[in-house]
């Protein structure tokens, strides 16, 4: 552990230099309350510190040790993720760049459960380790009703007992914890096996005994990292071994810690933070390293070194594109080409924040506009206040989307919209200088119930062709309410699962830059199946390219109105959209009350992207006041197979 942190080092005094900025200590803040808010969740409140640029807030679950949760520049914060009949605490602490303060006094919070109306009973029982039959604390113990609805969850304690206090009825009864293989009552590895538990007016027991996951042994993986231009190795390269997104995901869920383990959280400056680094070190001289990791797991690595773009094994830009590396022994090979930075001076910065504006540690992906379609060109992640910057980055258009850490959904960087979950409603950057403000909104996800809807994501229309795509944003979308409950990222073989959701209805819908989906299953779960929906699988089709004599034209595989740019905008904008096919369209604006300002567009067009300006006048030539207006595209199709309508909010400010 020693030489990890001593690597740590080294790398920052490689980055920054030898100089050193002693920062002043900030004080510790003050008057830290706690309460519980009206719909979800408690609101943190604190007076400010002096000295303090940020602050750092902590919790403890059940007496579980104190971890990191967020971070904010405000003087409060939201934690969504607590639910009833369990004991948290918290507390606050000031920041200035790499200095923190004392911390705040704690405080406690305790989500009580009103008394049960009717008659209710106590479930108690132990969980030990199957291989030696030793207590296991902490354990997570989760209560499901029979209609599949999440109950409340508790942890066992020091002796690995827990216990819970429920209505009458029946259960069903999950344990897990890290490092164990997760079972149902009694000793079952799928809901379908599981054992209801009937509560009764006086103590049930329900003991589990978990199995430990295999043991595995220590192996070294190696590899050279090379500049791509000559092929000289490089010196002095960080590389860097993580855990996969979807198992770190999973690694916090059976925790119930944001971003997993503090040791196993790496901050590179002017990068980030990285989330389940299980080893990192520099390259040598000869641009060597080896990576002291463990046998059958799955990794992800990444190569980075000042003055270069960063590289996952592989040559991919993205850690849910990144290949997959597995072994049982040792094993070298694992090389890097890096690539200079591009002689561009350009940056494009913003922040990752939810709708109360508080920062949310995140993935970060920069996707530029070509000729041939969307590519990705960039990855970073935010600090702990959900800020991120791009640099060295020449003129173009260019979107950006944002993939929390955990417990939000991703999103697109869309002005005025939260929550944008597809490509094609994205706001296009286009970028001519410097530009800051890209702020990208999330919103949160919601458990609700021990449902699980998984399949594939197959491209070409054809899911037995074998082109199974990786890393495309697959989303739950509830019929009854339209928001996104929950969602994974497709693994390497093109597959998907997304877990904790409540009994109902979900459209299964799959986000991929440069693609559109040719089905949108509608997938029910319920007592019936079991709350498992193993066949949702998707085929997504590339938007066409085809060569023109005078250009290359993308052909979009669907209709859209894209988002106006700028907007708001003063004294012109310009608004885009795609026809798959020739149609006949109109564009128009409408005002808040429904009138038709002006047409811009009312004929036949080819099939292929378009554009418009519209100069913030009427259809008499006369400005218009600010406010807000509509755009509204009207086509239908020259086969007439297709009639398409789509509406976006424009807003001119004088």
């Amino acid at each position: 552990m020693r030489n990890v942190y001593r690597l740590a080092v080294l790398f920052l005094f490689l980055i920054v230099g030898a100089g050193i900025a002693f920062a002043q200590v900030p004080a510790a803040p003050e008057n830290l309350t706690v309460t519980a808010q009206h719909d979800a969740g408690v609101v943190l409140h604190w007076d400010a510190a002096d000295g303090a640029a940020f602050y750092k807030i902590y919790k403890s679950v059940d007496g579980s040790p104190f971890g990191p949760i967020g971070a904010t520049e405000h003087l409060s914060f939201i934690d969504w993720f607590v639910s009833r009949n369990h004991e948290y605490r918290y507390y606050v602490r000031g920041a200035h760049n790499d200095v923190t303060g004392p911390s705040s006094d704690t405080v406690e919070f305790h989500f009580v459960s009103p008394p049960p109306e009717g008659a209710h009973g106590l479930v108690t029982g132990s969980i030990t380790d199957d291989s030696t039959g030793l207590p296991i604390r902490e354990a997570n113990v989760r209560f499901f009703g029979r209609d599949g609805l999440w109950r409340v969850n508790v942890h066992t304690d020091s002796t690995g007992v827990y216990r819970a206090v429920l209505d009458t009825g029946r259960y069903l009864i999950r344990a897990e914890r890290f490092s164990y293989v997760p079972e149902w009552f009694d000793n079952a590895l799928e809901l379908s096996a599981a054992t209801v538990v009937h509560v009764h007016e006086d103590t049930t027991t329900a003991n589990f005994g978990l199995r430990p996951v295999p043991v595995s042994v220590p192996i070294t993986l190696s590899g050279i990292v090379r500049d791509s231009t000559d092929g000289q190795p490089l010196a002095n390269a960080l590389v860097v071994y993580m855990r996969p997104f979807g198992e770190q995901r999973l690694l916090d869920r059976e925790l119930e810690l944001f971003g997993g383990f503090d040791w196993e959280r790496l901050q590179i400056p002017g990068f980030g933070w990285l989330h389940g680094v299980v080893w990192f070190g520099l390259t040598d001289s000869s641009g060597s390293y080896e990576a002291h990791v463990r046998s059958n797991q799955r990794y992800i690595a990444m190569a980075f070194k000042p003055g270069y773009v960063h590289k996952f094994y592989h040559n991919k830009f993205t850690p849910f594109h990144a290949d997959r590396i597995s072994e049982s022994g040792d094993m070298s090979g694992f090389d890097f080409d890096l690539m200079p930075n591009p002689l561009a001076s350009l940056f494009l910065s913003g922040t990752v924040h939810d709708t109360t504006n508080a920062g949310v540690l995140s993935h970060v992906v920069l996707v530029r506009l070509t000729a041939v379609g969307p590519r990705i060109v960039r990855y970073r992640s935010t600090d702990s206040l959900g800020n991120y910057s791009f640099g060295n980055l020449v003129p173009g258009i260019f979107m950006v989307k944002a993939v929390p850490v955990d417990f939000f959904a991703p999103s697109w960087y869309a002005s005025g919209d939260c929550g944008v979950r597809n490509w094609h409603n994205a706001d296009t950057i286009h970028l001519t200088g410097n530009r800051t403000g890209a702020d990208v909104c999330v919103v949160p996800t919601r458990d609700g119930g021990c449902g699980r809807i998984s399949g594939t994501v197959a491209g070409n229309g054809n899911i037995d062709a074998g082109n199974l795509i990786k890393g495309a944003t697959v989303y739950a979308v509830s019929d009854a309410t339209n928001q996104v409950v929950g969602y994974d990222v497709t693994e390497d073989d093109g597959s998907y699962s997304i877990l904790n959701l409540a009994p109902g209805t979900y459209s299964i819908v799959v986000d991929q830059e440069g693609y559109s989906p040719l089905n949108v299953p509608s997938v029910t779960i319920g007592s019936s199946n079991n709350f498992e929906a193993n066949n949702a699988s998707v085929t997504i089709n590339q938007d066409v390219v085809t060569s023109a004599p005078e250009q290359n034209k993308l052909l979009p595989a669907q209709y859209r109105l894209d988002q106006n740019y700028p907007n708001p905008f003063n004294p012109s904008t310009t608004i885009g959209f795609a026809l798959p096919k020739a149609s006949v369209v109109s564009l128009r604006i409408y005002n808040i009350i429904g009138q038709e300002v002006t047409t811009l567009v009312n004929a036949t067009l080819d099939a292929g992207s378009h554009q418009v300006k519209w100069n913030g006048t009427d259809n008499q030539g006369k400005p218009v006041g600010s406010g807000m207006y509509f755009a509204k595209l009207s086509a239908t199709s020259s086969d007439g197979n297709v009639n398409f309508v789509q509406t976006r909010k424009v807003l001119l400010m004088k």
